[in-house]
């Protein structure tokens, strides 16, 4: 089997991940606390199943309500599947998935695959960590070597744990010689018993006569502890009655204020009504506001300054065509004031050179006659003709200022609203005022349209309102008459009334709940608390002169029995007889324990024998191979003699395992288990999972621990999770690095 894909749904922290782990030899790193643990507890989870409600430190259900599961995507064999598993609340759902052709497969065919490998079988053979390592080499020398053969054959040091308890265990139950062990002990105190139990039968006649008053005593000691236990009830009972008076005061008081009501108003009934009278309270308080406004409207335009609104209605026909006929000369002007302008000055330049000219030749020839001609008449005419060409020159020039300017009749059109609008003679200026004055009013004007528009809607709305409220109070009306009466305060006045009522019975029955019939019997028997308290101090006499004489009777009880323990008796006897049966039957049960712990022990040592014979001398084979490979050559041989290893150098030294170092023997222990994994594996194939297994080697070990596991990866798929890489960084792929 080789995972290719793992798909995270919702596992821990990680939600909606997907990783890549497809490599033959895949790191896995990231920083401490980054999720390489819960990604390695997902692959087995899928493969296994989900931890268990047991397994609180191993619950990595997500904490924001994703699909706790996901699936892998892995090959079995060059075929492609897809194995998911989805854990709920009721059951953990698996499914498995053919890549190629999407139908569904058996389930069944994932326990094929695995070969009957659970979850523990697992993590103590396929997964190997810095922590199983410690636990190893922590061992005492004559521990290591049969640890290592536990692994060399079994694949982990689990039986020779198991072994080591059992014999530990054994160890405390008995020994030959020993003191302490639990079997040793309980004979010793056996043995005590007995010779107890023989001293008091020599001393049995003197205990009988004693038993016999202690047995007087007790019969005595009991009728009196039955007559004061009776008086206790008897006090117990007045005291519940003193603590219930009050209650039973109030039950009295209360039952007073119950009376028959009036009549009947249902709930249903009053909310309708309320509901109703509610309506009609909403529409009024709507009116009011409408009403509040509509005046609001009202004062606003009476505030509201018309001043120039009301000069244009006084006057509405002048300005209309006032501004009509400044419109269309507007608009005339806009279309033809170049030609105009060019025509006119055309026109006038002509006609003026013209008239001037006639004008000033007659002034010439009238001056000429003045000054050349004797005659008094033609002299009288040149005068004449002077004063013709003096006026008609000056009239031309007056006439040709007055077309530089508006005529005359335009400037006629402004005199009814001259006053209004304080005009001038200034034409540009008036045309400003009066378009002002123009924009000013139709602004009054739309602020009037639009409040007294305003004010139509609402006088409509309140009409509106007017008639539903009317309508509404015609359903009131007739809802009270219903219940026959004439207002709603005298209906609400008679249901709270009655509400109150129900709250007077309600509590009624409540106080009576606290207290039972026969309380309540009982509690008429007094007339006051006082009466109750001083029976209750009558019985408690009566208590306390019982207790004394019960002390007085158990003091006896007590001298006698210790005359009887003394000298002993038939009871204490018959108590030691039973207790030396219970004790050889203890006895027996443990010794039965220690034998199947020592048998059990016996038994792994022939089960490890007989796994020795099956597989051992290929594992033996292949992890030479590899320890020559850790060690450089250093180590070519591992033999073994029985369940002792023995390890040839190149110069041919033999080494026993407890004359190893340290380093050396971390390099047996993976070489023993990795190869008992490759050749266990080549009947089934899962990965193997490395977590942070050599985080202490130094930098040689590591090199030398990765050439290894390179070459074991070329047929079994190798996972290795850590948080440093800079020593394989140089020895694998960027692609064979996932980093989470």
């Amino acid at each position: 089997m080789k995972i290719l894909e793992a798909n995270i749904y919702g596992y821990g922290h990680f939600i909606d991940s997907h990783f890549d782990i497809s490599r033959d030899f895949q790191i896995i790193t990231g920083e401490n606390e980054s999720g390489k643990s819960t990604f390695k507890s997902f692959i087995s989870s899928i493969l296994f199943g989900f931890p268990t409600k047991r397994e609180k430190s191993e619950n990595y259900a997500p904490k924001k309500g994703s699909i706790y599961g996901g699936n892998l995507l892995i090959t079995q064999r060059g075929h492609k599947y897809v194995i998911e598993r989805i854990n709920s609340d009721k059951s953990s759902n698996l499914s498995i998935m053919d890549k190629q052709t999407g139908e569904k497969v058996p389930e069944s065919l994932l326990k094929k695959w695995l070969s009957g490998i659970d979850k523990q079988l697992f993590n103590e053979i396929y997964a190997v960590n810095q922590s199983s390592l410690h636990a190893v080499l922590d061992l005492k020398p004559d521990e290591l070597e049969k640890n290592f053969y536990s692994i060399a054959t079994s694949g982990s040091q689990e039986i020779f744990e198991t072994q080591k308890k059992f014999m530990k265990v054994a160890g405390e139950l008995y020994k030959p010689n020993g003191r302490v062990p639990e079997i040793n002990v309980m004979l010793k105190e056996y043995d005590e018993q007995q010779k107890q139990t023989q001293h008091l039968i020599n001393k049995l006649d003197e205990s009988k006569d004693l038993d016999k008053r202690i047995s007087e005593l007790q019969e005595q000691n009991a009728t009196i502890l039955q007559e004061k236990k009776q008086y206790e009830q008897d006090f117990l009972e007045l005291q519940q009655l003193s603590s219930s008076w009050d209650v039973y005061q109030d039950v009295l008081l209360t039952s007073r204020k119950v009376t028959d009501p009036v009549s009947k108003i249902t709930i249903e009934t009053f909310e309708r009504i309320q509901f109703q009278h509610n309506k009609i309270s909403a529409l009024e308080e709507n009116l009011s506001s409408i009403e509040k406004q509509i005046e609001n409207i009202k004062l606003q335009l009476k505030e509201k300054d018309f001043m120039e609104l009301n000069s244009y209605l006084q006057n509405k026909e002048d300005f209309d065509n006032l501004f009509d006929s400044l419109n269309f000369s507007k608009n005339l002007t806009r279309h033809e004031t170049v030609n105009s302008e060019r025509l006119s000055r055309r026109n006038k330049n002509l006609r003026n050179n013209e008239v001037s000219l006639i004008f000033l030749g007659i002034f010439v020839l009238s001056l000429l006659m003045l000054i050349f001609v004797s005659n008094v008449p033609f002299k009288i005419s040149g005068i004449i003709g002077i004063i013709i060409g003096v006026y008609g020159f000056n009239k031309e020039l007056k006439k040709d200022s007055s077309v530089e300017s508006q005529p005359i009749s335009e400037q006629n059109k402004f005199d009814f609203c001259r006053k209004k609008l304080k005009l001038t003679n200034d034409y540009s200026e008036n045309l400003e005022k009066i378009f002002n004055f123009q924009r000013q009013f139709k602004e009054q004007q739309n602020f009037k349209n639009e409040f007294e528009t305003r004010e139509t809607f609402l006088n409509k709305e309140r009409t509106a309102k007017l008639s539903k409220l009317r309508e509404e109070q015609i359903i009131f009306d007739t809802q009270l008459e219903e219940v026959e009466y004439d207002n709603f305060d005298s209906f609400r006045s008679m249901y709270f009334q009655q509400q109150n009522q129900i709250e007077v019975e309600s509590k009624l029955q409540g106080l009576k709940s606290q207290l039972s019939k026969n309380v309540i019997n009982n509690l008429k028997r007094f007339s006051s608390k006082r009466e109750i308290e001083e029976e209750k101090n009558l019985i408690s006499n009566k208590i306390n002169l019982k207790r004394i004489d019960s002390e007085d009777k158990t003091a006896q009880l007590i001298s006698y029995k210790m005359q009887l323990e003394k000298i002993g008796n038939s009871n204490e006897i018959a108590i030691l007889q039973q207790e030396a049966a219970n004790q050889r039957s203890r006895i027996n049960t443990k010794i039965e324990d220690w034998l199947s712990l020592v048998l059990s022990t016996k038994w792994l040592d022939e089960y490890l024998s007989k796994l020795s014979k099956d597989r051992l001398p290929q594992i033996i084979e292949l992890s030479t191979h590899f320890f020559e490979k850790l060690t450089r050559g250093h180590f070519i041989s591992i033999v073994l003699e029985k369940t002792q290893f023995l390890l040839l150098t190149k110069d041919n030294q033999e080494f026993k395992v407890n004359e190893l170092s340290r380093a050396t023997a971390e390099q047996l222990y993976l070489s023993l288990r990795l190869a008992f994994v490759v050749t266990f594996n080549k009947k089934i194939g899962l990965p193997i999972i490395i977590d942070d297994g050599f985080v202490n080697f130094d930098k040689k070990r590591k090199i030398q621990i990765i050439d290894l596991l390179l070459e074991i990866s070329s047929e079994t798929q190798i996972l290795c999770f850590t948080v440093d890489i800079s020593v394989m960084c140089d020895k694998v792929s960027y692609e064979e690095i996932l980093v989470i």
